[in-house]
């Protein structure tokens, strides 16, 4: 027993490790298809389309904790109310232990504001009423193109969470050559496709 004990011990830091790394991995492919789903949607029906991320200041602690800067939902106008948006697919949660960059590097910090748009989007946040999130987000024309932030955009997914405005990395290096010492995986999109695909490096 005592061997056995031991085993486990030795190996459930690295299987923690996996689990976060696979973590990531798979939220990088989810927000890879999500955002290929919003510039479709937005070539499909014409109208401008929006990928958007809620930041919380107030709210639960299960809300924060599983929707703050790790969380996603796509929106798109509706011409039948100017500045009106409608909710095309539900908050969409990251897989536990990860979450999106609020500063530094592929911040969120560098998309849209939607205050700044025009006409200014409206985006409702359903799963707590109590809540008061801000939103930040990627605005895809007609052509697929994104025309709101007015650059091309890198995302960032870390093995951590986002408390206030300090990110906290859970993740330590994956081992790659170079080294990753905040597991951090990239998204780039480009401004003028409004392709997405994954990068290596910021």
């Amino acid at each position: 027993m005592g061997i056995i004990a031991l085993l486990m011990a030795l190996v459930a830091p690295a299987v923690t490790s996996l689990s976060k790394s696979n973590g990531r991995i798979a939220a990088v492919s989810a927000l890879l298809g999500a955002i290929e789903q919003a510039r479709a949607e937005a070539i499909k029906s014409g109208q401008a389309t929006y990928f958007v991320f809620p930041i919380f200041t107030s709210g639960t602690q299960s809300t924060l904790d599983r929707y703050n800067c790790k969380s996603y939902a796509i929106f798109e106008d509706d011409p039948a109310y100017p500045g009106g948006a409608k909710q095309l697919t539900s908050w969409n949660p990251l897989p536990t232990g990860v979450a999106l960059r609020s500063r530094g590097t592929a911040s969120l910090s560098n998309l849209a504001n939607p205050n700044s748009l025009s006409p200014v989007p409206t985006f409702t946040f359903a799963p707590d009423a109590s809540a008061a999130p801000t939103y930040k987000c990627l605005k895809f024309n007609s052509n697929g193109e994104i025309e709101a932030p007015v650059a091309d955009v890198l995302l960032g997914v870390f093995e951590g969470f986002v408390n206030g405005t300090n990110e906290v990395i859970t993740g330590s290096t994956d081992g790659g050559n170079p080294p990753n010492p905040l597991a951090v995986g990239y998204i780039a999109v480009s401004r003028w496709t409004g392709r997405a695909e994954p990068t290596a490096t910021p």
